[in-house]
């Protein structure tokens, strides 16, 4: 087998949706695919959908409410060379398998990321848009380091996780797939980019509000905080950055009022990032250490 598509799942809507898009793939030719579905505390209720001819999918169901858990038995249940990550609410596009394919031929590396692009579902706010969510995108070959690095779409080795796997201690509140990389990154391992493979992630309204922006913004700096805190004198110097950066986004916040509505909502989630740096570095001695 030469891909297994990995997928977490708690939407049984998104993932129909998901795996239809699968099925408009234009796969390379006489490349062995499957899929392999975990569903996270749920019964595979869609266990009858499949992609299309040829492309076998296989139901499991993780009773543990942990992405972390459902990631690694997705990877325990893969039989390919190479994992495709993807989540379940995203599309993928005709091209993206291939793009990947094509660049395991040309790129002596451990895996790939690709763009996630953002997809509004109504109502869409009328300052909101598109633009708002959109993530940092780079050039093919770039090496990915830090930004970039998440399972939303990714394209890695099946032999990488016989050193290494999801931790649970992240998968309630998100940052197991930075965590992940993370390690990764830090034992020598390389990633790059690969802008051709692309996947849109639908954004539902409850998802554009200010409150989970705010909630979203909090709790992936906490997360960021715990994964990258050092040594106790380094821990120092975060602390007095994250103090000073939340006090800095607070005080702009007038300033940035006076250029709309957007630009005083990014000043507003850049210093909750900031509070939230500051809540995950003080509870960063109890943070998981998975392999």
């Amino acid at each position: 087998m030469d891909v297994t598509i990995c997928i977490a799942s708690q939407r049984p809507d998104g993932l129909a949706r998901l795996l239809e898009s699968i099925g408009r793939l234009k796969r390379p030719p006489d490349l062995a695919l499957e899929i392999a579905v975990v569903h996270n505390a749920s019964a595979p209720a869609a266990a009858g959908t499949a992609p299309g001819p040829g492309v076998p999918v296989r139901h499991f169901c993780e009773p543990r409410v942990n992405l972390s858990h459902a990631r690694n038995r997705s990877v325990e249940e893969a039989r390919g060379r190479w994992l495709a990550f993807v989540d379940d609410d995203e599309v993928v596009h005709e091209g993206w398998l291939a793009a990947y394919w094509s660049l395991t031929e040309t790129i002596d590396c451990d895996g790939f990321f690709g763009p996630v692009l953002p997809r509004l579902e109504p109502p869409a706010s009328g300052w909101l848009d598109e633009r708002f969510f959109a993530r940092e995108r780079f050039a093919s070959g770039t090496p990915i380091v830090k930004q970039g690095a998440r399972t939303g779409n990714a394209f890695v080795r099946r032999s990488l996780f016989e050193d290494f796997s999801f931790d649970p201690a992240f998968g309630l509140r998100g940052g197991e797939d930075w965590d992940l990389f993370q390690r990764m990154r830090r034992r020598g391992l390389r990633f790059v980019w690969c802008d051709e493979a692309r996947v849109d992630e639908f954004v539902p309204a409850e998802r554009q509000r200010i409150g989970w922006l705010t909630r979203r913004a909090f709790r992936g700096a906490a997360a960021y905080a715990r994964i990258e805190a050092g040594a106790a004198s380094m821990r120092l110097g975060q602390w007095v950055r994250s103090v000073v950066g939340a006090v800095a986004w607070v005080s702009v916040l007038p300033v940035a009022a006076l250029f709309g509505p957007r630009a005083a909502l990014r000043a507003w989630l850049r210093a909750c990032a900031q509070a939230g740096k500051l809540h995950g570095l003080r509870s960063c001695s109890g943070a998981g250490g998975a392999n």
